[in-house]
């Protein structure tokens, strides 16, 4: 419930304030907000002394709503930036995505296990990189305003396939409702494969290096399918990447075990990444100046499939213990997952 709540504010701030970086200025809000980030993080040494519900919820509330506005004000800056340096827009978003997830990687590798041994380090280190990094875009403003100079390697600057701008509306909503519904699935297992890892005999502290390797397939998937660009503009080479959805559900219904934590994770990670990928390149590579409001629609899509995925798994396990429950809700998000690419390939002839 408070990972729902949480993802409630993290939608709510991306959908309603995630444009504010095309108003105002990305970077004058991102200093600021990482400031601010900075003396949240601090404030969690207090929170998790304090054993309080209360204010466990309004923490909770506070860091996923840095992060609502955090994702779009990053989006919206460096796909801006980058298209006024006349880079091609794939390769922004591929930088990004392989940025945030071997990030990701990093955390839950690590995140149990310190939370298990030093929990006030966590804190201590959010702190310190928030503060650092709030330092760095301070001082960039102020030298160099919202661009951002540089000397990019030439193949950054190569042409490629031109994207289908007259049907955008289209593709978009399409992937971004094929995110959520990979997301849920995705979102359901790092939220609680640590609890039914657990359960199965193996610490809590180690749990993470098992959850990890769904966030290592992210990162590879992300590097194959940026680098392999078949699939842009072609709806039926989609969809069959796509099919890899339906395809891992007899995963979730093998006896459970190290081996197939390992293999749940991975294809559930795959299966994330393949539609962010054409949800994030379709959503920011945008022929008019909303890539903040793109980059909000992007995360609120997130925030959704974030915050009801392991809402919704956590009742299918009440009902089927174990890997079971999640396999039966991955049997209904696939089913309407292929009904959605079917009526996207009729509408976009």
């Amino acid at each position: 419930k408070i990972n729902f709540t949480g993802y409630l504010f993290y939608t709510l701030i991306a959908l309603f304030l995630g444009s504010l970086g095309d108003r105002y200025g990305y970077k004058k809000i991102l200093f600021l907000s990482m400031f601010f980030f900075t003396v949240l993080s601090l404030s969690g040494m207090l929170v998790y002394g304090s054993n309080s519900l209360v204010f466990l919820y309004l923490f909770a509330i506070a860091v996923y709503s840095y992060f609502g506005l955090f994702y779009p004000l990053v989006e919206g800056l460096l796909s801006r930036a980058e298209k006024l340096e006349k880079i091609e827009p794939s390769l922004t978003t591929t930088r990004f995505t392989l940025s945030w997830s071997s990030g990701n990687m990093l955390g839950m590798a690590f995140g149990p296990y310190l939370i298990q041994k030093s929990p006030f380090s966590v804190f201590s280190i959010a702190a310190l990189v928030s503060f650092l990094g709030g330092l760095i875009v301070y001082r960039h403003t102020n030298k160099y305003g919202e661009r951002i100079p540089f000397k990019g390697h030439p193949a950054l600057f190569q042409k490629h396939k031109e994207v289908d701008f007259p049907k955008i509306a289209l593709y978009r909503k399409t992937y971004r409702f094929s995110l959520v519904l990979a997301a849920m699935v995705f979102s359901s297992v790092i939220s609680l494969f640590p609890k039914l890892i657990s359960m199965s005999g193996i610490s809590l502290e180690n749990a993470g290096f098992l959850v990890v390797v769904g966030n290592i397939a992210v990162f590879l998937t992300f590097i194959l399918m940026t680098r392999y660009r078949f699939w842009v503009g072609n709806p039926r080479l989609s969809f069959i990447l796509i099919l890899l959805f339906p395809l891992s559900i007899p995963l979730f219904f093998l006896n459970t075990g190290v081996w197939t934590f390992l293999l749940v994770a991975l294809f559930s990670g795959i299966n994330y990444s393949i539609p962010y990928t054409f949800a994030i390149f379709y959503g920011l590579n945008s022929p008019h100046e909303d890539h903040g409001k793109q980059g909000g629609l992007h995360e609120t899509m997130i925030g959704i499939s974030f915050g009801l995925g392991p809402l919704l798994s956590g009742y299918f396990l009440e009902i089927w213990p174990g890997l079971y429950g999640i396999g039966i809700l991955v049997v209904f998000l696939s089913a309407i997952s292929v009904a959605n690419q079917f009526l996207f390939m009729k509408r976009v002839k």
